[in-house]
């Protein structure tokens, strides 16, 4: 089985032309090694690049994550300062005079001190010292507004409840203890205690600008068209080149979860800017991560021009190759395909093929195998349409022969009683329909008849079951005068309505009426022979049918041989069809081809 499948697989190859096999073998051999080239290479150099790429950034990102961290351990650094600056100012100075040290003294030696704070650690951009009942001094004087709302806020409650650690709050945009309130900020709070007592003096806020923390990664090297942010955990950005990204949360569902899943490294993402290069690397202490991202088609740019070539070079190849492989089976082929030509011509109908044998090679010998091949062909086809012919008018004769006029010995039957009876009259009309009944059904041999002849011989027989049947129907004829003249196959209507009587009418309980219509339409003659009679089961109509089509044993002798009879005659598109419900009744359409008696 494995083999006959394998073998299958190429069976479309077996049955191109020979040319195509050519070019089917020839050029793939020279297009598939450069494209497996011109793959391997853009795979290979894009990894080259992505892996150069992810060293280059990671270096960057270390160098700038060393620089943040400078600038954040800067601001633990002045916060510690301020601690111990600010015992001795509160603490030693003050208990040195006497405790008698003017507000304005100590407002000044509490500003001078957060001033230097701020000239040794430039990263800070500002700083405040709020003492136990509130009283805010500020390295700007802007600080030290909003009293009430610095007082009440989550910042100074947690550091109330510190133990005098560091803490850092989040970027954020604040109100109140700041220079500017529409800058983004990071905050340093710290709780001073007295360093002999452990009662709490103060507190000290130091803020770091957002954009003092951009500025680090828009001074190293940046990659082309890259760009730096620092996410937190929960994926919102607190600083980037871009003002208006700070602060809100990344709104690209797959790299937010990127972020906040995975630990430091690197990732081809699909976002809606396009495919992206993105590396993250962690930033110990605050939890957050640098992210840098590069447009992976800026990457792939140099790969794709190298690619592009490939391409165009295999294109070349190709146009040269496929003009070899049609230059060999012109050589090779041109022969079997003259060959080939006329036995298509053959196949199309047109057997007059003879083919000039000019060499004695092996096309010589299949040309002249050909030629008399046609030859016994053509002798062959003239005796089997003879032969056809014949089977055909055999076949037509024995369909003729098989209509049984089962009604004949019923006549005999009837004119035997009425003879009885004395009812001569009725046994002369009887015996008169009878003779013109059987003339027109042998037409003299004919096999078609005109069709007002078909409904003379009709009428004779009708006459015959009404005088056998007056109590169980009567008839009435619809026919249109223009089809009179229409040739049909004899003993066409009559099986049609020997049917209606016998298996529909007698077989009502009421008086009923058959009707039979002839009319033309589309060059059609349409004869429709309707009984008001018991009607068919939908079993029994279904069997009908499959019998007419030929998909079961025959069933309606009748009407099967006047349905093949008219298709013998004028084919398939033309027949019998038959609609019939149970206890209504039913209705046989016979479709013919119209033909005037000349026309035959």
């Amino acid at each position: 089985m494995n083999v006959y499948n394998r073998l299958k697989r190429f069976e479309w190859f077996r049955n191109r032309l020979i040319r195509n096999k050519i070019t089917l073998v020839y050029v793939p051999l020279i297009i598939i090694p450069l494209f497996v080239l011109g793959f391997a290479s853009n795979q290979i150099y894009t990894n080259a690049i992505v892996e150069r790429t992810v060293k280059s950034v990671s270096d960057n990102s270390s160098l700038i994550i060393t620089q943040i961290n400078g600038k954040l351990a800067n601001a633990v650094n002045a916060a510690n300062m301020l601690t111990l600056n600010m015992n001795k100012v509160l603490v030693e100075d003050q208990s040195g005079a006497g405790g008698q040290m003017s507000e304005l003294q100590l407002y000044t030696k509490i500003t001078n001190q957060l001033s230097f704070a701020l000239v040794v650690f430039p990263d800070v951009e500002s700083a405040a010292f709020i003492d136990p009942d509130y009283h805010i001094y500020g390295s700007n004087t802007s600080m030290e507004s909003k009293r009430e709302l610095a007082a009440g806020s989550e910042l100074l409650r947690r550091l109330e409840q510190s133990n005098g650690a560091n803490i850092w709050f989040p970027m954020q945009k604040r109100n109140y203890l700041v220079n500017n309130e529409t800058e983004p900020i990071l905050t340093l709070g710290k709780r001073i205690v007295n360093i002999n007592t452990g009662v709490p003096i103060g507190y000290v806020i130091l803020n770091i600008r957002e954009s003092a923390l951009s500025a680090v990664y828009e001074d190293i090297g940046s990659i082309k068209e890259g760009s730096y942010y620092i996410a937190d955990t929960a994926g919102r950005i607190v600083s980037s080149k871009q003002e208006d990204e700070v602060l809100q949360p990344i709104t690209e569902p797959s790299l937010l979860e990127w972020v906040q899943k995975n630990a430091a490294g690197a990732k081809v993402q699909s976002t809606r800017d396009g495919d992206m290069l993105l590396i993250s690397s962690d930033m110990q202490g605050l939890g957050w991560k640098l992210i840098s991202q590069v447009p992976y088609d800026l990457l792939t740019e140099d790969t794709r021009k190298i690619t592009k070539l490939i391409l165009l070079i295999g294109l070349v190849c190709f146009v040269i190759a496929l003009f070899v492989a049609r230059l060999l089976s012109n050589v090779i082929s041109k022969p079997i395909v003259h060959l080939s030509r006329h036995m298509k011509k053959v196949k199309e109908g047109n057997l007059d093929q003879q083919i000039e044998v000019n060499s004695g090679d092996e096309i010589g010998l299949l040309a002249s195998g050909f030629n008399t091949m046609m030859g016994r062909v053509k002798e062959l086809l003239v005796n089997i349409s003879a032969e056809q012919k014949k089977k055909r008018e055999y076949e037509l004769a024995l369909m003729q022969a098989q209509i049984k006029p089962h009604f004949l010995y019923n006549t005999l039957d009837v004119i035997y009683t009425l003879s009885e009876m004395g009812r001569a009259r009725d046994v002369q009309r009887t015996t008169k329909a009878l003779a013109d009944f059987y003339r027109v059904a042998l037409s003299q041999g004919k096999d078609q008849i005109r069709l007002e002849e078909e409904l003379r011989s009709v009428k004779d027989y009708l006459s015959i079951q009404r005088i056998r049947y007056s109590d169980v129907f009567n008839y009435e004829m619809d026919v249109e005068p223009e089809v009179l003249g229409s040739m049909i196959p004899k003993l066409t209507i009559q099986p049609l309505v020997e049917n209606a009587i016998y298996h529909g009418l007698k077989n009502k309980m009421t008086f009923g009426l058959l009707t039979i219509t002839a009319r033309c339409e589309d060059q059609k003659v349409v004869l429709i022979v309707k009984d008001d009679g018991a009607g068919m089961t939908e079993e029994r109509l279904h069997d009908l049918r499959a019998s007419m089509s030929g998909a079961q044993q025959q069933v309606g002798y009748g009407i099967n041989s006047v349905h093949e009879r008219i298709k013998l005659y004028f084919g398939e598109p033309y027949g019998i069809q038959i609609e019939s419900e149970s206890g209504l009744g039913t209705t046989v359409t016979a479709e013919l081809p119209y033909q005037a008696e000349q026309e035959r």
